[in-house]
């Protein structure tokens, strides 16, 4: 019995988008209960400077995470938000980055973008079909 495309595509789609949510889940819970303090003190982000990571609004945490994610994953960029959070964190060398401060902000957020275009082709995929 052959199984057609779609249900093949729709099938991983679905079960990409949830295993990114699981490790987005997991790398959020070792983030907040066990590396915060380590990875703020290791990456030092320009805002810290301001006050303490917790008082800050948690749109802002998001932002310095994703800086810290750009500056790990595209260390040679230069323009737009890329490029700013290269410019932010200018004092990080990511290769001197730890693995144990380097494997929870990856998995967050390559699970976050990973997982959104999953959860598109899913949403894709089931407005084409019905």
């Amino acid at each position: 019995m052959n199984t057609p495309i779609y249900a093949v595509v729709l099938t991983t789609a679905f079960n990409v988008f949830v295993a990114c949510f699981f490790v987005s889940a997991v790398s959020l819970a070792t983030i907040w209960f066990f590396k915060l303090d380590r990875i703020n003190d290791t990456l030092r982000h320009p805002l810290l400077q301001h006050r303490p990571f917790r008082e800050f609004p948690r749109a802002i945490q998001a932002g310095i995470f994703l800086d810290y994610f750009l500056r790990l994953l595209f260390p040679r960029a230069r323009k737009g938000l890329f490029g700013q959070a290269n410019r932010n964190l200018a004092h990080v060398d990511p290769v001197h980055v730890p693995m144990d401060v380097k494997w929870p902000i990856m998995g967050l957020w390559a699970g976050c973008w990973i997982g959104l275009l999953a959860m598109i082709v899913v949403w894709a995929l089931l407005l084409v079909r019905h």
